[in-house]
């Protein structure tokens, strides 16, 4: 199975004899931080097993909550996947086949290892924590260490670990006062990529537990150490 491990373009145009329009400053409540984003998303993935894309829905509770619907073009899901603590589950709705299990249990051919980087991924500071245009070196909550990249206003444009992950922050836009990038791009040695593009996101709204809770009525539990075929 592929790895699916989660655009908004801002563009000042310039008709001749004109100068660029300016963009009005972001404006951020300080210390505002991410607790939960509600959010559609497009995806582009890309692992040793391939690569692809698609659009679904993204639902994530700090620290470590997540799940994550994946659509078909005709608006059917095509696979869920659910997160929390050390625990993974992945739903294909079509099979009616659910593979559950801890990351460490996952075998490499299934080509997931990347969903334990999603905490990581998603963490967000206090707005303008950051020093603005500044770097920072230090422990992450993970326990790796890890270069962090500010911009202008002091939020994390960059993240890299020193055992070669990365994640880039594009694009911020202010939601209520808090800081949200638009575009996340993450990486890591093996060569995944995973791209998520956010579309008007919901951050900090209630969310039901059973947004994050998998529905397993009629569906077959297998392990996770049988994805890949084992």
């Amino acid at each position: 199975m592929k790895q699916f491990v989660l655009p908004f373009i801002i563009a000042a145009t310039c008709i001749t004899g004109c100068a660029p329009k300016m963009l009005p400053p972001l404006i951020f409540t300080p210390g505002a931080v991410v607790e939960s984003v509600q959010s559609e998303v497009s995806l582009s993935f890309s692992s040793s097993l391939g690569s692809g894309g698609g659009h679904g829905y993204l639902v994530f509770q700090k620290p470590d909550r997540s799940h994550l619907i994946v659509l078909s073009p005709f608006g059917t899901t095509v696979m869920e996947a659910f997160t929390g603590g050390d625990r993974l589950t992945i739903v294909i709705p079509s099979k009616e086949v659910a593979y559950a299990g801890t990351f460490g249990e996952i075998p490499a051919k299934a080509g997931l290892q990347g969903w334990k980087a999603l905490r990581w991924i998603m963490e967000g500071e206090p707005a303008g924590s950051g020093e603005p245009n500044g770097e920072a070196n230090r422990l992450n909550r993970q326990g790796k260490r890890e270069t962090v990249r500010y911009n202008n206003a002091g939020q994390v444009i960059r993240k890299l670990t020193e055992e070669g992950e990365e994640v880039v922050y594009r694009d911020y836009r202010s939601v209520e006062g808090v800081p949200f990038p638009s575009t996340i791009e993450y990486r890591d040695r093996r060569g995944t990529t995973l791209k998520i593009g956010f579309d008007e996101p919901e951050i900090n709204k209630p969310l039901a537990e059973s947004a994050l809770q998998p529905r397993l009525d009629g569906i077959t539990v297998l392990s996770i150490k049988r994805m890949g075929g084992e």
